[in-house]
């Protein structure tokens, strides 16, 4: 068979059907149907596929490693770490806290109570600016009263740990109030307060903390009398990230 008749055979098989092949008549290849072409009839024939297909473990793997970079590079996987809250005391991070506690005159039988609300910003690591918004009922000899208090306090986590850590913490209030406090005092008070506490992870990232201050009332004799209140105060609240 001479090479323009193998050209011709292998041409038919790729455009359609020999329908003749004699050494009288020669070759006879209808032409392509309508849509028909030259990727239908390899697939016809498996030629170009089989040279091209590869059902190796080998292929497998690459196409899995292909398709990860195209979600990659689409955006479809997060940054790690994302939305992540701060370790506790983290230079930066905010957290709020409510809380309450009970304070005892040392000079008598007076009373107080505490409710409130705060704010922690670590200004460094380890060390926060914590003001709080308190209400006050003070339980005392002859009037007793009820006011509110804005206090600007400081923390130092001296000892931080994983899941606790020991803090000491200090400043000052101004507080008003609806009788004098103490009872010849003033409506109009300054707070300076100091202590120590300890806070516990509790879960979520939420802590439990407790802790007692020296709690200090008077008015830096802004007012004639300036009898001053010493009491001890004992609280206790959840820290929970902002």
């Amino acid at each position: 068979m001479t090479g323009l008749s193998v050209l011709l055979i292998v041409s038919g098989m790729m455009f359609g059907q020999v329908e003749q092949a004699t050494p009288h008549t020669g070759l006879k290849i209808p032409p392509p149907s309508d849509g028909q072409h030259l990727a239908e009839s390899l697939s016809k024939f498996r030629v170009a596929p089989a040279a091209f297909q590869d059902n190796s473990p080998a292929a497998e793997v690459m196409t899995f490693t292909l398709g990860q970079a195209a979600d990659t590079s689409s955006g479809s996987t997060s940054t790690a770490g994302e939305g992540e809250v701060p370790e506790f005391g983290t230079a930066g991070s905010t957290r709020w806290t409510i809380h309450g506690g009970w304070g005892l005159d040392v000079h008598g039988s007076n009373q107080e109570i505490q409710a409130g609300v705060g704010l922690q910003y670590f200004l460094i690591d380890g060390f926060a600016f914590a003001p709080e918004l308190n209400l006050w009922g003070f339980f005392q000899t002859g009037e007793n009263s009820f006011g509110a208090s804005l206090d600007l306090m400081f923390q130092w986590h001296f000892l931080r740990r994983d899941s606790w850590s020991v803090y000491g913490d200090f400043g000052i209030g101004l507080l008003g109030t609806t009788e004098n406090v103490p009872y010849d005092g003033s409506q109009f008070n300054f707070t300076p307060q100091a202590g120590f506490g300890v806070t516990w992870d509790i879960g979520n990232n939420n802590r439990w903390y407790a802790g007692v201050r020296w709690h200090h009332i008077s008015n830096a004799s802004l007012y004639q009398n300036n009898p001053g209140r010493d009491s001890i105060l004992v609280y206790t609240g959840i820290n929970f990230p902002f």
